[in-house]
Formats: C-alpha cells, structure tokens, sequence
C-alpha cells in the first residue's frame, strides 16, 4: 500500500517537473522526491535490516532532501540566475510527453512483472518513468543547472528500482551511489560557477556558439 502511494507521488512530481519553468520548483520538487524515498526506505526495513536502514536513511535524509537542495539554491543564487529555465519544448508538449513516458513505463513494468512476479510493478514503472523524465528534461532544457537536476531525477530512477527488484541490490552499493551523486552535484556547481564567471549566459546554445567561434 505505502509502495503505491509513493509510486503515485512521485508520478506528480515528475509531470510537476515538466510544466515548470522556475528553478525554485525543481527545487522543491526534488526535496519532495528526497522524502518519499527516505519513507519508501525505512518502510522496507524488514527486507534491507535495520541497521542498512538507518545508513541509507540517514544519507537520503542528510544528502537528497537537506545538501545537495541547499548546495543547488546556493549556486543559483551566487550566480545570480534571475530568469526562470527556459524550455525548447512548450508546457503542453512537455506535459503530454511525460504522459506517454509514464504510460509506456507502466506497459513495460507490467510486461515484467507477468514473468516475474517478485518485481514490484508500480514501483519499476515510476523508476523507469524517472529516468526517462531526467534524460528529458536533459535534453529539452537550455540551462546547464537544469541539467544537474535532470540528472538527480535519473539517479532517483535508479534507486527507486533496487526496490522494485525486491531490494536485490546490496546496501553498500546504494550506499555508494548516494555518495557518487553528491560528488557528481559537487563537481557540476564548480564547472557552473566557472562557466558563469567567463560568460554572461548559462544556456547550451550559447556555450555551442562559444565553442563554434572558438574553432
């Protein structure tokens, strides 16, 4: 039942993510995401024990939903990103596609679970949703933070289906994904901070124009 709700959730947060166009929202939306994998963890604790609970817990709690939000707004605000992110796709294709990624995820989920019932179904469909989500909203944003974003949101699809697969993956690697990915977030702020300490703007096509002159 908590599996359900949470898959349901998250499915809100990711079309959410698609209509937006403030960074603040994706803020937001990825502390929300940060919460529900906290409570899907401490709710699976009989199946990953108790103290590989309080680990991952204590890191998904201290690092999703508290560092890697904060090391994020303070990037935007120390570099003085005052626009919302601009979109290559309108609102409307955006949410629709989000739509037929969720239902094409359902589809697949659905598919495995027929030959494995172990697999939890609702929630490999939202993993598989939101790693496809994150790749695009990669690929449909113009500015680079958006990007890091992007790539929080595909990790988040990568967690979530250790637990869709019956929690099968072990705790250190988890573990070891969580600190991967606070490095990753850590190492893109300094590329960003770079990037905007030598050109006035933050978006790819500009950077491609960079790049184009410079050849």
């Amino acid at each position: 039942m908590i599996d359900s709700i949470i898959s349901a959730l998250f499915f809100v947060t990711l079309i959410h993510i698609t209509i937006t166009t403030r960074l603040a929202e994706y803020i937001k939306a990825l502390v929300i995401q940060g919460i529900l994998i906290f409570i899907l963890t401490t709710s699976n604790y009989k199946e990953i024990g108790l103290f590989h609970t309080l680990i991952l817990g204590g890191g998904i709690l201290f690092i999703k939903t508290l560092l890697i939000p904060y090391f994020i707004a303070y990037i935007i605000k120390k570099i003085k990103i005052k626009r919302e992110a601009e979109v290559s796709i309108d609102n409307f294709y955006s949410m629709l596609i989000a739509i037929i990624i969720i239902l094409i995820s359902f589809i697949i989920a659905m598919f495995i679970n027929y030959f494995d019932k172990s697999v939890n179904s609702m929630l490999l469909a939202v993993s598989i949703a939101s790693m496809n989500i994150g790749l695009f909203i990669i690929t449909s944003r113009k500015k680079i933070i958006t990007h890091v974003m992007g790539y929080l949101i595909f990790e988040n699809g990568i967690y979530l289906m250790s637990f869709a697969l019956a929690a099968r993956i072990p705790v250190i690697i988890e573990t070891g994904v969580l600190l991967d990915v606070f490095i990753g977030v850590l190492m893109m702020g300094i590329f960003v901070n770079r990037i905007a300490t030598t050109t006035e703007s933050l978006d790819q096509s500009e950077l491609r124009r960079l790049t184009d002159s410079c050849n």
